[in-house]
């Protein structure tokens, strides 16, 4: 397939702070001395883990305005396949007396979320799986060479990354269209913006007939209103497929937004015209579509494909360890060149698409070297805090608030035991230093598309008086406040006609810690209370205004503590709301 070079460049730094050096030096576990050393890896070791790395492609699917767009994503990292950098920097922790070969005792060193991103239980499971040769010295553990241990470790290594939410204000974290798009077509009708109340009358917790942002946000600690908000990932319009499952899943979401009647129309691919159903080896529901099945098969069979000729787009990142050395590429397909144009700016450094006027800017994240180091160097500060009797050391005794640090900011719980050892009841500096720094390589381990969601949402645009709320009146008339975005006057919009625009930043996987971070270095969350103007800066008679409970400007029927007949004749437009206008108009 021909592809156009869409943009080059593109690097996002993590944390720019500079890191202390001089360390102690982290000695491992108790190894029994050997004679026999083994020969280092050899260039063609690593060149037969990059080579089973790249036979494992992944699809990003974008829901497009108009149809879904395929990408294929191709990622390095310091022109290693990022399979092949995660284990062959593993290694390099694990061989803690560099003799090239790896016993099970470096082996247990593996933290539990790697051996489960390979498939295995335990250190014992994996040298099975390798196939270990026996050590000269009688009486000595079986051990793995290095070079086989990375070949092997890089090919089990899962498919795949994460989709992440990046942390928003109050407002832009609520998916309103989600909540009221009673088809779940991506579009939201002018009859489903006046019918959300009734929709949405289970999210009003006071039972006010308001409905707040907090009330339309996902759980949230009560405790901790201010903490930042993550939307739900299922809201968002991009979808990963590495496997039969994540197909499915694909395949059901594609069928609600863009198909028929159970069917889905060819077209709506928008694949090179010389594709045919029948071409695709697919058996369709109607002549002119295809079955939810067929669609996943195909959607799998393609992922799968070391050619992937068919995919929209090519996602080339090309990531490094170091800061602002990271760059990226976009090819688009020809066929894509029809509904995908390219934007380059800020000296070629990121790339912005559009996409059926859906605008997505492409940022590549690299410095993971400085994300690792930042971590050591902040978790080894607190450790120093905690070191009550200032002997350079943690006992048992004091190890508990570290380990709690541990827990908070790289979600791992770790024993006493698991970082002591050489089983000596103290923890050094290179002991605590060795953990985080294995535990932040099973987290970068994963290929991390993080989602951010800016410009314009229904939620703001909806609540006309900036209240941080939405009342009756404002979902009642609301569809008039985005007939402008309405481009095509068919009485219903999508987030790109409203403006919403996506960032995404493509890296390898962070801790929760830094992930949260831009939120802490920009102030936090605005409140997401709503603002209430008071009984004195409403307008209206003041029966009008003290029966006006809620504060929203109108009175309705539950809150008038009249008779219905006199709500009525007061309730000229019959909205079933009062007005101040129509208030003071029946004063008069």
């Amino acid at each position: 397939m021909k592809f156009q070079n869409c943009t080059s460049g593109v690097l996002a730094l993590l944390l720019t702070t500079g890191f202390a050096v001089g360390l102690p030096l982290f000695f491992g576990p108790k190894i029994q001395a050997q004679t026999y050393r083994q020969p280092p890896a050899k260039d063609q070791d690593l060149a037969k883990a990059r080579q089973g790395d790249r036979a494992k492609p992944a699809m990003l699917i974008v829901m497009a305005p108009r149809g879904p767009v395929f990408a294929r994503l191709d990622i390095t990292v310091d022109r290693q396949p990022y399979r092949t950098w995660v284990t062959s920097l593993l290694t390099s922790r694990l061989d803690v007396n560099r003799d090239s070969r790896l016993t099970i005792d470096e082996l247990q060193l593996i933290p539990d979320r790697l051996l489960a991103q390979a498939n295995v239980s335990d250190a014992a499971t994996l040298l099975a799986g390798i196939q270990p040769t026996a050590m000269p010295n009688k009486g000595a553990a079986t051990f793995v060479s290095v070079s086989d241990f990375r070949v092997w470790f890089a090919s089990q290594l899962q498919d795949g990354f994460n989709i992440v939410a990046t942390p928003v204000t109050a407002s832009d974290a609520v998916r309103l269209s989600a909540l009221i798009d009673q088809d779940s077509d991506g579009m939201v009708t002018a009859a489903e913006v006046q019918s959300a109340a009734q929709q949405l009358k289970f999210r009003d917790l006071d039972d006010d007939q308001t409905f707040t942002a907090a009330e339309l946000l996902p759980f949230r600690d009560p405790r901790n209103q201010q903490a930042a908000l993550v939307p739900e990932v299922a809201n968002l319009p991009m979808i990963q497929v590495t496997d039969k499952a994540s197909a499915d899943r694909a395949a059901k979401q594609i069928m609600a937004r863009y198909g028929q009647k159970d069917a889905l129309e060819l077209q709506r691919l928008r694949l090179p015209e010389a594709v045919t159903i029948d071409s695709l080896n697919e058996t369709k529901t109607t002549a002119n579509g295809l079955s939810e099945k067929s669609l996943s098969d195909w959607l799998l069979a393609e992922t799968l494909s070391a050619d992937q000729t068919l995919l929209h787009l090519n996602l080339m990142i090309r990531l490094s360890d170091r800061a602002s050395a990271s760059r990226l590429n976009v090819e688009a397909s020809q066929t894509a060149q029809l509904f995908c144009k390219t934007e380059l700016f800020r000296k070629d450094s990121r790339c912005r698409l559009l996409i059926d006027e859906m605008p997505i800017e492409i940022r590549s994240r690299g410095g993971s070297k400085d994300s690792r180091g930042f971590m050591v160097n902040f978790l080894l500060q607190r450790m120093t805090s905690y070191d009550e009797d200032k002997d350079q050391s943690l006992s048992e005794d004091e190890f508990p608030p570290l380990q709690m640090e541990l827990s908070s900011q790289l979600q791992v719980t770790g024993s006493f035991q698991d970082l002591d050892l050489n089983s000596d009841g103290m923890l050094l500096r290179g002991e605590v230093k060795g953990f985080i720094e294995r535990d932040s390589l099973a987290t970068q381990s994963r290929i991390e598309v993080s989602v951010r969601q800016d410009g314009r949402t229904l939620f703001k645009l909806l609540d006309t008086n900036g209240d941080r709320r939405l009342s009756p009146r404002e979902l009642l008339s609301g569809f008039d406040a985005l007939e402008e975005f309405d481009f095509d006057k068919d009485e219903q919009v999508s987030e790109s006609e409203l403006g919403t625009s996506y960032i995404l930043t493509i890296g390898l996987g962070q801790a929760e810690a830094l992930r949260r971070n831009p939120m802490m270095q920009s102030g936090g969350m605005a409140s997401t209370d709503a603002v209430l103007p008071g009984v004195d800066g409403l307008s209206g008679p003041e029966w009008f205004r003290r029966m006006d409970r809620n504060q929203d400007g109108d009175v309705a029927w539950r809150e008038f503590l009249g008779e219905r007949k006199l709500f009525d004749q007061f309730d000229t437009d019959a909205n079933q709301l009062i007005d101040a206008a129509e208030a003071e108009a029946e004063v008069k």
